[in-house]
């Protein structure tokens, strides 16, 4: 058994001193290193460090002549200097491919080296700007603008005062004195319905009306109840003084003060029709006011300044009430509406100065008015996106014609705030 134990002690105390005098003495090491290199014992030495370069690396004189840089492989497989993320930008010319993974990107012939000092790269000219096209349907912020603006491309025009003019009763239509076309001012009739049936209404609210304040007038009722009440009351104190003396039973007595308080009662139910012949009057007067309004409603005037745009009736036409009979529109005025995403706080943009530039159909040049921004929607049609008003005034052609109409496409040009 102890001579199993020394057969495997004495081989690790061999290892062992090996290791040992391989660590500690110079000369073995050296021994080590010259017979088997591969082992690397000693690590790289200075030759090989040097022979190392040398393998890799060529001499290559820098563009401006004065020190010799290094070129490696890669940038004799590129044939061209590399320069790192550190270096001066790369203008948008540069047409070599880029390294990504290693960092860098080659500079072609007709650019100057990295290695230039700051002043001579400042005077190769500013770096070029590209200018932002405002794309078809899409606003631009501010940003991309040189004049602080925000573009609304494909603003449509509508007309703010646009009415349907509607029956207000049933029955025919007795006038209709304008056309498709046709200019009316504010006040001018455009729509007579039949008053026949209301104008003898009238006049029966006329004859009532007359009855009843003639009945007002007449207080001879009430004079006569009062009359009959103090006679009433005299034969009652008679009969009491008959009653007191004897000379007059009871139950004549107690008739006597029957009447009194029967007569006392009808001077209350004659003041009573007094006050209803009263009312009566008020009644009638509020039915003769009815039938003024019922004329009224059948005679509709222009509510505002405008062109008839459309007729869906005509004279001796049958109406139902709220059926249309006509369209009136005013043109003086347009509004042009867009969706803009603001660069700016949408409230801001409420009174904020505008152009609006209108395309015309046959029109080379574009018409542009300027306007003010009426109206931004309290809420989004889309991400971010907010309808906003222009109000400006139309145009008119040599002719009288108004230029601007519904349905136009125009862009607005909001001014912002410097």
């Amino acid at each position: 058994m102890l001579d199993r134990k020394w057969w495997i002690a004495v081989p690790v105390l061999l290892v062992g001193c090996i290791a040992l005098a391989v660590g500690l003495v110079p000369g073995v090491r050296g021994w080590l290193d010259s017979s088997m290199p591969q082992l690397g014992i000693n690590g790289p030495t200075v030759a090989d460090q040097q022979k190392s370069v040398a393998s890799v690396s060529t001499e290559a004189t820098a563009p401006n002549g004065s020190t010799p840089i290094a070129a490696t492989p890669l940038q004799d497989a590129i044939k061209g200097p590399l320069v790192s993320l550190e270096g001066p930008a790369i203008p948008a010319t540069s047409q070599a491919p880029v390294q990504f993974a290693q960092a860098t990107f080659p500079l072609t012939q007709n650019q100057q080296s990295y290695q230039q000092p700051q002043s001579a790269r400042v005077a190769q000219g500013p770096a070029r700007t590209l200018e932002a096209v405002p794309p078809t349907g899409q606003s631009v912020p501010s940003s991309a603008s040189t004049t602080g603006s925000q573009f609304v491309q494909n603003a449509q025009i509508t007309f703010p005062e646009d009415l349907t003019i509607h029956a207000t009763s049933d029955g025919l239509i007795m006038e209709l004195p304008v056309d498709d076309g046709s200019f009316v001012k504010k006040g001018d009739l455009i729509v007579q319905l039949d008053t026949r049936l209301v104008e003898s209404e009238s006049e029966v609210a006329k004859q009532q009306l007359l009855a009843a304040e003639l009945k007002a007038k007449d207080d001879s009722n009430v004079k006569y109840s009062k009359a009959a009440a103090e006679l009433a009351a005299v034969e009652v104190q008679i009969s009491d003084e008959l009653f007191f003396k004897g000379s007059e039973g009871r139950m004549d007595n107690s008739k006597k003060r029957l009447e009194l308080t029967k007569a006392s009662l009808q001077v209350s139910v004659s003041e009573s029709e007094k006050a209803q012949q009263a009312a009566e009057v008020d009644v009638n007067k509020a039915k003769l006011a009815a039938a003024g309004v019922q004329m009224l409603l059948r005679r509709i005037p222009a509510h505002f300044d405008g062109v008839i745009t459309e007729v869906a009736k005509r004279q001796f036409s049958f109406v139902r009430a709220g059926e249309p009979i006509l369209r009136l529109t005013s043109m003086e005025k347009i509004r042009v509406k867009g969706s803009i995403t603001p660069t700016i706080a949408p409230h801001l943009l409420t009174n904020l100065p505008a152009r609006v530039t209108i395309d015309v159909p046959g029109l080379q040049e574009r018409p542009v008015v300027e306007g003010v921004v009426t109206h931004v929607a309290p809420r989004t049609q889309g991400i971010n996106d907010y309808q906003i008003y222009v109000n400006i005034q139309n145009q008119r052609t040599s002719d009288g014609q108004f230029l601007f109409r519904e349905g136009m496409v125009a862009t607005i040009e909001v001014l912002l705030p410097r």
